[in-house]
């Protein structure tokens, strides 16, 4: 137990409050998706895409709702539907360079064993910078 307080305090002193509540708000938005996604694909055998796709939409729902009344709270309010349209395309375009950023790596070196779990990481990461700076910048700026 000692251990996870001293890494806490480590990640603590790297990161702002702000972006750690986003870490906190993206990582339960992640776990939603995939645990939806499951029980909709595998639970009530729904096609592949529609449960990925309900199960995504959901996600990114909670993910701006959470971003809104947690992470961004402190700055000041923008109309609720322009915000949640500039978060739509936002999600896009963070799912975008994900899939890019691993779609070329694996080009670059077909990926086997660890190296196509290092691509997907170099992916989500990817995504999760530019959702960050979309967020921060863009989507909850004021």
């Amino acid at each position: 137990m000692r251990h996870i307080g001293v890494i806490f305090s480590r990640v603590r002193s790297c990161l702002t409050l702000t972006q750690l509540k986003f870490l906190m708000v993206g990582g339960v938005s992640f776990i939603v998706d995939m645990l939806l996604f499951i029980y909709l694909s595998q639970k009530l055998e729904w096609p592949i895409l529609h449960a990925r796709l309900i199960a995504f939409s959901v996600a990114l729902t909670l993910t701006w709702l959470g971003n809104r009344l947690f992470t961004f709270s402190h700055r000041k309010k923008v109309a609720k539907g322009q915000q949640f349209v500039m978060a739509v395309i936002l999600a896009c375009s963070a799912a975008s360079v994900n899939l890019s950023v691993f779609y070329l790596l694996s080009e670059l070196s077909r990926p086997a064993g660890f190296t196509a779990t290092f691509y997907l990481a170099l992916g989500v990461l990817s995504g999760l910078v530019v959702n960050w700076l979309g967020s921060n910048y863009l989507v909850f700026r004021h």
